[in-house]
């Protein structure tokens, strides 16, 4: 009699059926558009706007969405169309004017670099408190919401550092959602590499039409940081209907009786398709909550089925 053993209580869980993306955002693919503020950027969606929490000095840094801070994927370092024929805007926190006279004159918007600054004795202050808010995303029907987009950010630890906001009620309270780590910089230098993140919004999100995204940037004016400042692109909002639950795999239980597979879950399952370790399908048979692999052959098998609107794989072993 062969007998069953589950290898894992799951290899892989896909991506939720039922799982849409309702909401992106890639702040445009073409122009330079050098020095344009995200306060003048109206996408698909709406108007983002540029907002202050604290303080800020007369030469604080500030957001503009332009191809200076160039997206170009996931892994791959940042471009500019200040130095390269690159355009792909993106969101980015970046310097103002700054013209020192005898001494220092730096044009607006130089990509994914901020003044540090270190001039208070002469009389510029470059102390920045600043948040690039969405336009009003409603999530109304939404469930178990999640953003997912490419950043790049460096900076001086805490001291000069980028975080993901969320407002639940229009934008009138924000909070932190993840203070984003330090992206790679490798071989990129002072560009910086784009990694892509995925994170959760809170609950709160949940059927809210209500509901903007923001990201918040504050450095001190103490000289010290490291390019890059921040840069964000490629925004999407992904989420579940409302009122459809979320399997977690290991609810689903696979175990042996008699030979064949069995199947344990308080949901409506469905079978997909059995596969052998080449990835080739092979011919299952389902009974009630038993799978029988008509081949009747020995060896690890990958049992995919759908449970309540979900993909869930389950790795077994034959012998």
């Amino acid at each position: 009699m062969k007998k069953l053993y589950t290898l894992s209580a799951f290899l892989l869980m896909a991506g939720a059926a039922s799982a849409q993306v309702f909401w992106t955002e890639d702040f445009g693919t073409t122009g330079c558009n050098r020095g344009a503020l995200a306060s003048a950027y109206t996408g698909n969606n709406g108007a983002w706007a540029i907002t202050n929490p604290g303080s800020n000095g007369n030469v604080a840094n500030t957001w503009y969405v332009s191809s200076a801070s160039a997206g170009t994927g996931a892994g791959n370092c940042a471009s500019s169309c200040v130095t390269a024929n690159t355009q792909n805007p993106t969101l980015h926190l970046s310097n103002v004017t700054i013209v020192i006279p005898s001494f220092l004159t730096v044009g607006a918007d130089t990509g994914a670099s901020y003044f540090s600054g270190g001039f208070s004795s002469f009389g510029y202050t470059a102390n920045t408190d600043r948040r690039a808010e969405s336009p009003t995303i409603n999530c109304t029907g939404r469930l178990n919401i999640t953003a997912t987009f490419v950043y790049l950010e460096n900076g001086d630890l805490a001291n000069d550092d980028g975080s993901f906001q969320v407002s639940t009620d229009g934008g009138t309270t924000w909070t932190m959602v993840d203070q984003l780590a330090k992206t790679p910089v490798a071989s990129c230098g002072s560009n910086g590499q784009w990694t892509s993140i995925t994170v959760s919004l809170p609950a709160a999100a949940n059927n809210n039409a209500n509901v903007k995204i923001g990201f918040h940037w504050v450095n001190n004016d103490d000289g010290a940081g490291t390019d890059p400042s921040f840069s964000v692109d490629d925004i999407s909002l992904t989420s579940n209907p409302l009122g459809i639950p979320v399997i977690d795999p290991s609810d689903i239980s696979v175990y042996s009786a008699n030979g064949l597979i069995n199947v344990r879950s308080d949901y409506g399952w469905k079978l997909l398709s059995v596969y052998n370790m080449l990835g080739e399908a092979v011919s299952s048979e389902r009974d009630g909550n038993t799978i029988s692999v008509t081949n009747d052959a020995t060896g690890i098998y990958i049992v995919s089925m759908e449970v309540n609107g979900q993909r869930i794989t389950k790795k077994v072993m034959i012998q």
